[in-house]
């Protein structure tokens, strides 16, 4: 395995897990009345979605160094994409 490889499969699973946190920070919201913990969500959120942004553009850059179509960066791109057009979609949650 190549080394950029290697990262790009820590990026891919780094992506899982953000974006399984931000199904779990929807719910928890969704279920809750306290103020505190509404606002202590809607933060953690804002951090992932940025960490997601900033993996997005670090999946573009590895994306323009390989000639491929089909390779882990064009996966990790793709799911960046897909992950971030779903919390834009969904973003209207937090002002119910």
């Amino acid at each position: 395995m190549i080394k950029s490889e290697s990262i790009i499969n820590n990026l891919l699973t780094e992506v899982d897990s953000l974006s399984c946190r931000t199904r779990n920070i929807q719910q928890a919201y969704c279920n809750t009345s306290h103020s505190g913990l509404r606002n202590r969500l809607f933060y953690e959120n804002k951090k992932i979605s940025h960490r997601i942004s900033e993996i997005f553009l670090i999946a573009k850059i590895l994306k323009k160094r390989n000639k491929e179509n089909l390779s882990f960066s064009s996966l990790l791109l793709e799911k960046c994409k897909r992950i971030l057009y779903k919390n834009r979609i969904e973003k209207n949650l937090f002002f119910l």
